[in-house]
């Protein structure tokens, strides 16, 4: 019975030592994206039928600028071939019920290629997605609602190049 009880006890030293190094390499190993977010914001839009392009004009680059991407006139253009995360959001949308949310329309090379589904946003007004593109394309906007909008509304978009060969992992701040 002795013997049944110290190996019990080496064994539940054993796990517990196996734990504890593995919550250890969890909370110390973690993921680094190096791509830049590009913030862009600019306020209402400008009207054409039922369809509003949303207006854009200061861009900011949080992290090292590596010109990935431009914007001219409203339009985004990539100069990188690949995956971009998007974020989009207007102050349009904010604290609107999902049922009555606007739906954005996203241009392509000046041809829309999708829109957001009703629902699809945040309370923030928030709508996210990621898209492949070449480098030359464009990317635009619109609003889509037959409504009085308001034109002082602030317009938010983030854009980040996902290039999974700049990720890095790193152990305890070492690279």
């Amino acid at each position: 019975m002795k013997k049944i009880m110290i190996h019990t006890k080496k064994l539940g030293l054993f796990f517990l030592v196996m734990l504890s190094g593995l919550v250890y390499s969890q909370a110390t190993e973690g993921a680094i994206d190096k791509n830049p977010v590009y913030s862009i914001e600019g306020t209402g839009y400008q009207e054409s039928g039922s369809k509003r392009q949303i207006i854009f004009s200061n861009l900011n680059i949080e992290g090292d600028n590596k010109n990935e991407i431009t914007l001219n006139n409203n339009e985004i253009t990539v100069k990188k071939d690949g995956i971009y995360r998007i974020g989009l959001s207007s102050e349009i949308n904010k604290g609107v019920e999902k049922e009555q949310q606007l739906k954005y329309s996203i241009h392509l090379n000046n041809k829309e290629a999708f829109q957001s589904e009703k629902g699809a946003l945040s309370l923030e007004g928030k709508y996210y997605f990621q898209i492949q593109l070449k480098s030359g394309d464009t990317l635009s906007f619109d609003v889509l609602s037959d409504k009085v909008l308001s034109t002082t509304s602030k317009n938010n978009l983030s854009i980040r190049f996902t290039d999974p060969k700049l990720i890095t992992f790193f152990d305890n701040g070492h690279h």
